[in-house]
């Protein structure tokens, strides 16, 4: 059997020629068993006929192999024809030959077979899709959540211009936007325009195959109030520690669905900028995704309606409802109380604003908005998605020998302890404390050198639809950074049509981790706090015109960003901050207080905005849509818990001293900064630490690094995270399971990041930490000196105090949290590799 060009498994060859063998020997059979009364000739014809279609699933699990691309020529260039041959024993010959459309995408196959004197001739096409056809695709069932907090000109966006959106799961959203203007009744009241109007999605074609629904929220009843909100809620609402019955709906918050693209990025700037035009409400108001999917007068009740073909989306209308509740804990919440299901809407088929629960309703709204032929549920077919394997990342290690580059081994490494990693973090501990820290390679892409690389090929117009894609493969740990401020590779590619027409893959087996660059290095706390400083990575930092790399990153782990402060944890720093005592990990300090590690970075700049652009993600779809990137540092501050002040305490005090509070205030919010600042290996930082910007006789406030509380006084009022403005493409798909020897399996994450107080199983203790509780809300009082055990901390009302806070006293390790606005790279940003091939319905035969 004879390969021309391909370069493929043989293995994988030899099996499908088997099959092609079987299938010739039982055809045989099977003829001869039903004893057709064939000619020799008629007999032989058949059987060619038979082996010679089969030969295409030999081409076909070739192209497979290589995600569909047509491999690469001796100069790296895509090849436009190639074959495969074999004969078998008998003299049976068989071919099959490719020629690639470069224009159509499409695959001509052609299989021709010979036996004796009988030919076989047969045409098959296939159909292509690249990388780039789509700004979102995920195979995962799961739910995908698009979710705003508090802040109004933040907004989260789906924005696909000419592109396709596609999740096999369905897609849930919702905020918790303040509404100032809001009453306790169930008349409404007018939407705050344009902030309540922040998710905002739009597509060539969008489809959530599992529906779309608003966020289910829980009625706890409300603490006594003037108000008559007790009595309004009366019938649905649950008392304390007690199951609930009744669901109302997470907000407010508005969706936006949208096939204008002009449209959706005018809105988001406009969320962004708080003005009131160019758009009005009325030009939105039939996209805004329905509150309830049946009509009626609120409350509406989903467990009586009827799906009548009716909606109800008129946020002027919604009930807004804020409250006490939880008794003397004192919690609040922030819930739309238009419409109500009962807890078993689930199984019942009966969430106000399901898509699948309320099929008619959902028509009729799709049909006013303009999106029929545009936004699909499950009433579209699934779209095929690829299913990557050892096979696919062997053929691009091929590639990236003969046209990129392999990193087998660290290189340029720098040690780095994962302390953002559970996994790590209960080796660590169970090792007692032992050198477990990996390597990290690092790739700075101004002097990458790739194998065969021609850049003038990239500015020849008669090479333009031969260019391959170049594979970066690395099989270790690696960083990739920026470290020049107009983008990558600027030596090798330095005109705009060669960076454009570039394509490149980085495949990464482990952790793919990008350092972004930072122009503007003033900080916050010096000057302009209200200004989110911009980390950008493949982008011009200059905004001079510099285009971005188009690029696909391909890996089973999800890929983290760093700042260009990021400083790694060395064993060192491990041993003396994060010991090990008789198998727990008993830490001297958290990512909030770590001024080791984050003098120059989190506590200098706080919240920032990062920037990647014309990026694809291809990735597991065992990964969450919703965070598709880990940001690893200190990038975001404040939530809306209670179990962030117990924590936060614990992590600033020391075994023989208590906190002292400040001024007559609260505890829980700030102290005195008692006298170990100075002490060897303090949880606190050193009074000369940007942690208190300047003001030294007390913490900040919570005890968060100052820069947070500085920034949300300075037009951020709310702000919890940071954001992430993301152009380019995500696809999320299966990684098969199957694992050869000495691999690792590619289905099952070897990372779990931690992240906000959210560690898992790791045995932290903060036995050797103390605190007091001598505040109103939330927790039972305990005196100075109380350990910081899970078991101390307990909430106020007897209802709540058989659950603990698990996250009480936790430790943060990474404070990573974003709001992601992911848009649609520009128009050009195309063939940067192809990733699925569909079976076109043409076969043409002729003997």
């Amino acid at each position: 059997m004879i390969f021309n060009r391909l370069g493929q498994s043989t293995l994988l060859f030899v099996t499908v020629l088997c099959a092609i063998g079987t299938i010739f020997v039982l055809n045989s059979a099977d003829i001869h068993k039903r004893n057709y009364d064939f000619k020799t000739k008629d007999y032989d014809q058949v059987l060619l006929n038979e082996v010679t279609t089969s030969a295409f699933a030999v081409m076909e699990a070739a192209l497979q192999r290589r995600l569909w691309e047509p491999p690469p020529d001796n100069a790296c260039l895509k090849s436009e024809t190639f074959d495969v041959e074999g004969k078998m024993d008998g003299g049976l010959k068989w071919k099959v030959s490719a020629k690639y459309n470069f224009t159509t995408k499409n695959y001509e196959l052609i299989s021709e077979g010979q036996y004796r004197d009988l030919k076989a001739y047969y045409i098959k096409r296939i159909k292509i899709l690249d990388v780039s056809d789509y700004l979102l695709f995920s195979s995962s069932p799961n739910t995908m959540t698009l979710r705003r907090l508090y802040n109004e000109k933040f907004p989260t966006a789906l924005i696909a211009r000419d592109r396709r959106i596609y999740t096999k799961g369905s897609l849930q959203i919702g905020g918790s936007i303040p509404r100032s203007n809001s009453h306790m009744n169930w008349n409404g009241s007018p939407a705050g325009w344009p902030g309540e109007y922040g998710t905002i999605i739009q597509g060539d074609r969008m489809q959530f195959g599992g529906g779309i629904h608003y966020i289910q929220y829980s009625i706890p009843k409300p603490n006594s109030s003037p108000t008559n909100i007790e009595t309004l809620l009366a019938p649905y609402a649950s008392d304390i520690g007690q199951p609930n019955t009744h669901f109302s709906q997470f907000g407010a918050s508005t969706t936006v669905f949208t096939r204008d693209y002009n449209k959706a990025l005018s809105l988001k700037q406009q969320v962004i900028d708080g003005t009131p035009g160019p758009l009005s409400k009325a030009s939105v108001a039939s996209e805004v995704y329905p509150i309830a999917l049946f009509g009626g007068t609120p409350p509406l009740q989903s467990w009586a309606a009827t799906d009548s073909g009716t909606y109800f989306n008129n946020p002027d209308r919604y009930s807004i409802f804020n409250y006490i509740y939880g008794g003397t804990n004192l919690f609040g919440i922030r819930m739309d109380a238009t419409c109500i299901a009962r807890a078993d809407a689930e199984t019942t088929k009966k969430i106000c604003s399901h898509s699948e629960h309320f099929p008619r309703g959902f028509a009729k709204w799709r049909q006013d908005a303009g999106l029929e032929g545009t936004l699909f549920t499950a009433d579209a077919e699934e779209i095929p998605s690829p299913k990557l394997n050892w096979d696919n990342l062997e053929a691009l290690e091929e590639d990236a020998q003969q046209c990129g580059q392999v990193i087998s081994a660290p290189t340029n490494p720098y040690q780095d302890c994962a302390v953002w990693d559970t996994t790590f973090l209960k080796n660590y501990a169970a090792n007692s404390g032992s050198n477990i820290c990996g390597q990290v390679s690092t790739v700075d892409m101004n002097s990458l050198t790739l194998n065969n690389f021609n850049p003038g090929q990239l500015t020849d117009p008669a090479l333009k639809e031969r260019l391959l894609r170049r594979v970066l493969y690395t099989k270790v740990p690696t960083e990739i950074r920026q470290n020049a401020a107009q983008g990558l590779m600027l030596g090798a590619l330095s005109s705009n049509a060669a960076r454009k027409n570039f394509s490149l893959w980085v495949i990464s087996e482990d952790v793919l981790s990008l350092r972004g660059y930072q122009q503007d290095t003033s900080s916050p706390l010096n000057s302009d706090p209200g200004r989110l400083r911009e980390v950008v990575f493949n982008g011009d930092a200059t905004n001079a015109g510099k285009e971005p790399l188009p690029m696909v990153l391909l890996s089973p782990e999800r890929v983290h960003l760093l700042s260009p402060q990021y400083m790694p944890a060395t064993f060192n720093y491990l041993q003396n901050y994060w010991p090990v005592s008789s198998g727990q990990i008993r830490p001297v300090l958290h990512n909030y207080t770590d001024y080791i590690r984050q003098e120059n970075d989190g506590f200098r700049y706080g919240y920032r905005s990062y920037r990647l652009e014309n990026i694809s993600l291809i990735t597991s779809s065992n990964i969450d849509t919703s965070n598709p990137f880990v940001m690893r540092g200190l990038w975001s501050g404040p939530d809306s818990s209670a179990s962030q002040f117990p924590s936060n305490m614990c992590m600033v005090s020391m075994a023989g001293y208590t906190l002292t509070p400040y001024a007559g205030q609260e505890l829980r919010l700030t102290a005195t900064v008692p006298p170990y600042h100075s002490a060897p290996n303090s949880p606190i930082p050193p009074l000369s630490s940007r942690y208190y910007n300047g003001v030294t006789d007390r913490f900040p406030y919570t005890y968060h690094p100052a820069i947070f509380s500085l920034q949300r006084s300075a037009g951020m009022n709310h702000r919890e995270e940071s954001d992430l403005i993301y152009s380019g493409i995500r696809m999320y798909t299966v990684f098969d399971d199957f694992t050869p020897p000495g691999k690792r399996n590619l289905s099952m994450p070897l990372h779990f990041v931690a992240d906000t107080r959210g560690n898992g199983t790791v045995p932290f203790s903060l036995a050797h930490k103390n605190l007091s509780w001598t505040d109103v809300p939330y927790y039972n009082n305990l005196p100075a000196g109380t350990p910081c055990l899970l078991d101390n901390v307990t909430f106020k009302e007897a209802a709540y105090s058989s659950q603990p806070d698990l996250y009480a006293t936790q430790p943060s390790v990474n404070n990573g949290r974003y709001i992601l606005i992911h848009s649609d790279p520009p128009v050009d940003y195309r063939n940067l590799g192809s990733i699925i091939g569909i079976d076109q319905p043409i076969l043409e035969t002729r003997q």
